[in-house]
């Protein structure tokens, strides 16, 4: 069943923001900044895995070597240019405002974990990759894996931001379900290159998400969710070329040896008949020296 990959994630999250939410209730501010500060280190050598997975290439000879850096820096700026012209802070501003409103002061801090969680569960390299082996290729066993992360990520966030992971089930299943429909629909277009792009773009985002729960430097990382889909844009390009290049090809195989035609057959026959008019002694001179 195409989608059941998004639904499982969906339910760890929930499962285990509820038991965030039991530790909520008894848990000192100290125990809760330090989970925040163990979720932004948890999040920080996620994301700085996936963008040395997908950019450092070994060699046989041993040696590294790196590649698509200038993608990832197309895509960061582009996308985050996008994501700042449709302002989709605005949207998660938007939602914690309707949320305070409904919930008075006690929802203070929901908008934040809305954003904060939504991005964490939907900017890295197992969202973008999962999603598209379960649209693609009907294998949702990525998903499977990172329903078992969420879920213990969402117990460290449920009592760090409350019902805000409830919020986050619903983005990772509007994001993850969308891309599952889409790859299903643009699996001739999404190459192992394109899917590997967006898996480095998605995991750079998601480092930069660590220095803002950390408080190092805050960064509008919702603005940059456009970036990790800025990979698509080469995908039609190169199924043309791979096309156009099919039609070029060489043949390997060498063709097959045919036959003389008629007009060497009728060569062969004028140069017999005009040596047959030569006499003997022209043509052997060392017989009459003999």
């Amino acid at each position: 069943m195409m989608g059941i990959g998004t639904l499982a994630n969906a339910a760890g999250i929930i499962i285990g923001g509820c038991i965030g939410l039991a530790f909520k209730k008894g848990l000192p501010e100290r125990f809760r900044s330090l989970m925040f500060d163990a979720a932004g280190a948890a999040v920080f050598f996620i994301g700085i895995s996936g963008v040395m997975s997908a950019c450092l290439k070994a060699s046989q000879d041993g040696s590294l070597s790196s590649e698509g850096t200038m993608v990832m820096l197309l895509s960061l700026v582009v996308g985050s240019v996008i994501g700042e012209a449709i302002r989709i802070d605005r949207f998660f501003d938007f939602v914690s405002d309707r949320l305070k409103k409904a919930f008075s002061s006690k929802a203070g801090n929901i908008g934040e974990g809305f954003a904060s969680t939504t991005i964490l569960f939907c900017a890295g390299a197992m969202a973008i990759i999962g999603a598209i082996e379960d649209g693609a290729m009907g294998n949702p066993d990525l998903l499977y894996t990172k329903a078992v992360l969420d879920g213990i990520s969402s117990i460290i966030f449920g009592a760090v931001f409350g019902g805000a992971v409830f919020l986050s089930a619903g983005s990772v299943v509007l994001y993850q379900g969308t891309i599952t429909l889409l790859a299903g629909l643009l699996s001739p277009y999404l190459s192992d290159l394109v899917v590997s792009q967006m898996s480095l773009v998605g995991s750079a985002v998601l480092t930069l998400l660590a220095f803002d729960m950390w408080g190092i430097k805050k960064f509008n990382v919702a603005n940059m969710i456009p970036a990790a889909f800025m990979p698509l844009r080469n995908s039609p390009v190169s199924t043309c070329r791979k096309t156009k290049m099919s039609f070029l090809s060489i043949p390997t195989e060498r063709p097959k040896e045919k036959g003389p035609g008629i007009f060497t057959i009728l060569q062969a026959k004028k140069d017999a008949a005009s040596l047959a008019s030569f006499p003997a002694g022209d043509m052997i001179p060392s017989a009459r020296s003999g």
